[in-house]
């Protein structure tokens, strides 16, 4: 017997299907990968933690400091004792600096980035050989910065002289922010180079979003871009991190999770 072949219109129902199930599986597959990646995230900002815990029993337990300024003027003074380069040692690879959602062309042309500034391991290779670096304009470091509330040289200082330095000044490590992820700079934002943020003046802001997504990348992991429902990753002085949407770390001046003495939502 002569076998049967497929009709044309069989053939195109076949394809229609395929299609379909395409159709359907591709944005299932998108958010896998996306929600891979926001995991993969919040376990380098556990990295970053473990390795400020072996500081911070190291010293007596006060913290690491902020040190790149978000104007872009920088010292080798500020840049030794930036997080970056003080907890080089204890973070394992660079790598782990490194979102992996985080696209920003501020990032040095080796590492896949449009910036002809010098980039962290150059400036580590030329410390470490003793040698005095032009740390006055660099590329991109870091994916994440440190809320500013915890700095001793950036700490607001709003209502104490004294800096929220150490962990025996935090009344609630829990409920309060350590790590978050820095801007991309995308519209532009010096904020991309530095390594902190400065919490305390979104309560000044008519929408406090739009301020701190200025600073930091608020929707990394979902939401609008500039809204209290935007979602991104944060981890907190007991080590712990957790993806949240912003209205979970911040409301207003005297509730959230950046300074230390505020009431959590």
């Amino acid at each position: 017997m002569p076998r049967r072949a497929f009709t044309l219109i069989e053939l195109l129902v076949v394809i229609a299907i395929i299609a379909l199930l395409i159709g359907i599986l591709l944005p299932t597959l998108r958010g896998a990968r996306e929600a891979a990646r926001a995991t993969r995230c919040l376990a380098q900002m556990g990295q970053l933690e473990v390795a400020h815990t072996i500081y911070i029993n190291t010293y007596r337990e006060y913290f690491i400091d902020a040190g790149l300024a978000h104007g872009g003027s920088n010292t080798i003074g500020r840049v030794r004792r930036s997080w970056p380069v003080v907890l080089s040692e204890l973070y394992g690879s660079p790598l782990v600096l490194r979102s992996p959602g985080d696209t920003s062309r501020y990032w040095p042309i080796s590492q896949g980035g449009a910036s002809t500034r010098p980039g962290l391991d150059q400036i580590l290779q030329q410390i470490e050989a003793g040698e005095e670096p032009d740390v006055s304009k660099i590329a991109r470091w870091t994916s994440y910065g440190i809320n500013n509330w915890t700095s001793r040289s950036y700490s607001p200082g709003m209502d104490r002289a004294e800096p929220f330095d150490s962990l025996r000044k935090i009344p609630f490590p829990s409920q309060t922010v350590h790590f978050l992820l820095m801007t991309e700079g995308d519209p532009p934002s010096d904020f991309a180079y530095s390594d902190h943020v400065h919490a305390e003046s979104w309560s000044d802001a008519d929408y406090p979003p739009g301020t701190a997504a200025s600073e930091m990348e608020i929707a990394a992991w979902g939401g609008p871009k500039k809204s209290f429902s935007s979602i991104a990753n944060y981890s907190f002085l007991d080590g712990s991190a957790r993806t949240l949407p912003f209205e979970r770390v911040y409301h207003d001046y005297h509730a959230n999770q950046f300074y230390p003495n505020a009431k959590a939502r």
